[in-house]
C-alpha cells in the first residue's frame, strides 16, 4: 500500500490521535486524553508515530526510549500500536513497527519490547522476530 505515509506525530495531531484511540477501544471521548497526548509529544524519550492515508491518521504507535539501569544501556518499549479497523491487513502495522525499530536503534536502544493481548498483533510481532521475554503483569493502583 504505497499511499500510506509514516511520520512522527505533531502536537496538532493530538485530537485525531485521540479519535483513533476512542474508535479502537470504543470508549468515550475525553478532552484530558488529548492533553496527555500533547504532553507525551513534548516529553523527552517519547514519540508517537502515525500512519496517514488520504490525509487521515489511520494508525498510531507510542514508542518510549529510556535508560535501563540494570544493563546500563538504552531500553525501548512500544506502549501502544493501533490500526483503525477499516485499514487493517494492509501492512500499516508493519510499517509503523519498522519505523519504531529504526527510531529506537537511532536513539541507541539495544532492544525493543512490546506487550499485547491481541492475537493478531502477537503474530505480527513474532513475524518480526519478537520472542517471549518474561511475563507482563498488571495491577490496578
Amino acid at each position: 500500500m504505497n499511499d500510506i505515509s509514516i511520520r512522527l506525530a505533531r502536537e496538532n495531531d493530538a485530537d485525531e490521535i485521540e479519535s483513533v484511540i476512542q474508535r479502537w477501544w470504543r470508549i468515550d471521548r475525553r478532552p484530558e486524553r488529548v492533553q496527555i497526548i500533547q504532553a507525551v509529544l513534548q516529553k523527552n524519550g517519547h514519540e508517537i508515530i502515525v500512519a496517514e492515508f488520504e490525509g487521515a491518521i489511520v494508525g498510531i504507535l507510542h514508542l518510549v526510549v529510556h535508560p535501563d539501569v540494570m544493563f546500563a544501556d538504552q531500553y525501548s518499549h512500544i506502549v501502544l500500536l493501533l490500526v483503525d479497523r477499516d485499514h487493517r491487513r494492509r501492512g500499516i502495522g508493519l510499517k509503523l513497527l519498522e519505523k519504531a525499530m529504526k527510531r529506537a536503534k537511532e536513539q541507541g536502544a539495544a532492544e525493543i519490547h512490546v506487550d499485547t493481548a491481541e492475537k493478531e498483533a502477537e503474530q505480527l510481532f513474532r513475524k518480526l522476530g519478537f520472542e517471549d521475554d518474561g511475563a507482563m503483569l498488571a495491577r490496578p493502583l
